[in-house]
């Protein structure tokens, strides 16, 4: 097994500082989206272990939201039809299970984002 990357190494403390539990085969990415939306959660101002603030583009502002799309033939996970439109849930909508299921569901497209205002 290869060595974790530093940047992997950062997103895992992070993650801890956060509470946060996570599948270990989740990518880089998707663990980067729920640090920052956990971090925005809670108001930890989103830095990194170096001090520095993660580009506004993907640091979520407010409470975060959870859209999930799924296949044109639509999609059943977590006790919901998921399909082409985008089905948005707010905080404390999904459980962390629920949220792992769709995200481990290759069918289903699940974004973590800032709630729109």
């Amino acid at each position: 097994m290869a060595d974790k990357s530093e940047k992997r190494k950062e997103l895992e403390a992070r993650a801890a500082k956060q509470g946060l539990d996570y599948p270990h085969n989740i990518g880089d990415a998707k663990l980067e989206e729920r640090v920052l939306a956990a971090e925005a959660a809670q108001g930890s101002g989103g830095q990194d272990a170096g001090g520095q603030t993660p580009p506004a583009s993907t640091k979520p502002e407010g409470e975060p939201v959870v859209e999930v799309t799924g296949p044109k033939q639509g999609r059943r996970r977590v006790g919901h039809r998921f399909g082409p439109e985008p089905v948005l849930f707010h905080a404390g909508e999904l459980t962390e299970d629920d949220l792992v299921a769709l995200e481990a569901d290759p069918l289903l497209t699940v974004v973590v984002r800032a709630a729109d205002t």
